[in-house]
């Protein structure tokens, strides 16, 4: 099992009476200790990747597991203690 994965992960902002998808069926995996580089064009996604993997925001659909748990199944409290104990941004 890889340390993160993103499992099939979409994120959609409504604005008005249009929907922006900004994360459309991603999937990925990070074993520990690899270096990974998320790169795309502008709008392609990359902060929203990276919000949910920091328990900043949350994805509509999928599954993101961190060290073998399901983030994107965690409540407000839990996503906090998450951000206070677990991950961390430079």
């Amino acid at each position: 099992m890889a340390y993160i994965e993103m499992k099939n992960s979409y994120k959609r902002y409504k604005s008005g009476q249009s929907e922006i998808i900004a994360n459309n069926d991603i999937s990925f995996e990070i074993e520990k200790g690899e270096l990974a580089i998320i790169l795309g064009s502008s709008g392609a996604g990359k902060s929203t990747v990276l919000n949910i993997l920091g328990g900043m925001d949350t994805n509509d659909e999928g599954n993101v597991l961190i060290d073998g748990k399901d983030i994107s199944t965690f409540n407000e409290k839990e996503l906090t203690n998450y951000r206070r104990n677990d991950v961390g941004f430079v």
